[in-house]
């Protein structure tokens, strides 16, 4: 046999090998940056997790007060980092919540 034909040959059994290490480098790849994108939407620097548009310390003392409940949903409603916002919306989620039931 010809040399051109045997590397050709040794090439063609090689081919398998390269494409499947070429998919997975790919799925690391794409693993490792989805992994980034959701630890940035969902990074929370108390706990590591989460979205809080008011600071830790800010928080911690309006869920003694209020309840977490409270305080997660009248943050939702409020603009970012605005705590009097936050207090007011919780003082007001719980004083309808004790009138209703």
């Amino acid at each position: 046999m010809p040399s051109s034909f045997r590397q050709a040959q040794h090439l063609a059994q090689l081919e398998p090998v390269v494409s499947v290490g070429i998919a997975m480098v790919t799925l690391a790849g794409v693993a490792a940056l989805a992994r980034e994108v959701m630890r940035v939407a969902f990074h929370h620097p108390s706990t590591g997790s989460g979205h809080s548009s008011i600071p830790w310390e800010a928080k911690r003392p309006l869920i003694d007060r209020y309840g977490k409940w409270a305080v997660e949903l009248a943050e939702a409603l409020c603009p970012e980092n605005d705590v009097a916002c936050v207090e007011r919306e919780a003082k007001r989620l719980i004083e309808v919540r004790r009138y209703r039931r």
